[in-house]
């Protein structure tokens, strides 16, 4: 029930924190600190807005829920505008990728961040839905993602893909060799170096095993 509570989606203007007001607003507070924990790191430098997706929150209550999401890094949208409170408005922005919405139709589309240039060590990005990397990853650099990481180039970078517990993402490189690879936060320090350098590889989880393919 607490995902329903909480729901994190993916925008251009960066993650949207979506709110059901049906709930009590300690249990909708409770509920958001449980994911940041379970998150913690994750998130650091992400723009964030929160909305509710029938009425206003109380000036109050939202001051509460952006100092929880201060507390783990996050920073406020400057341009809340960029919020509303549609449900229409809200539906288009994608949630994280969950087991049900793999399989939705191609057609439907999902959200997808394009960063057309590499990434240099200390370099981050943050995004719910799926991050797709036209160039390399280099040591130091990190890739945070909801949904998959598919990188068209050299991985050598920290990659965390599925952040809310998706176990369905996958992680897919021309050529793969993370320093560090979590998948559904379950982390793995993978010795890739070297083995099968000329073919794409794709890393996903099998129970709780990491399968590369």
């Amino acid at each position: 029930m607490g995902s329903q509570m909480v729901s994190f989606k993916g925008t251009r203007n960066g993650l949207v924190i979506v709110l059901d007001p049906s709930r009590e607003f300690e249990d909708i507070k409770s509920t958001l600190r449980a994911k940041m924990e379970s998150a913690r790191g994750f998130f650091s430098g992400a723009k964030f807005s929160i909305a509710d997706m029938h009425q206003k929150i109380p000036t109050s209550q939202k001051g509460e829920l952006e100092d929880i999401c201060r507390q783990y890094g996050m920073v406020p949208n400057p341009d809340d505008s960029v919020v509303t409170r549609s449900k229409d408005t809200l539906e288009t922005a994608r949630p994280y990728q969950s087991r049900s919405a793999i399989s939705a139709p191609v057609g439907d589309g999902e959200a997808a961040l394009m960063v057309r240039r590499s990434l240099r060590s200390g370099q981050r990005i943050v995004y719910a839905g799926h991050v797709v990397v036209l160039g390399d990853i280099h040591p130091g650099a990190e890739v945070v993602a909801g949904g998959n990481v598919l990188v068209l180039g050299n991985c050598r970078g920290i990659i965390h893909a599925g952040i809310d517990g998706n176990s369905s993402a996958k992680v897919v490189a021309m050529r793969l060799s993370p320093t560090v690879l979590s998948i559904a936060g379950k982390r793995f320090t993978p010795d890739l170096t070297g083995q099968h350098a000329g073919y794409c590889r794709t890393a996903r989880l099998s129970g709780r095993e990491l399968v590369l393919e």
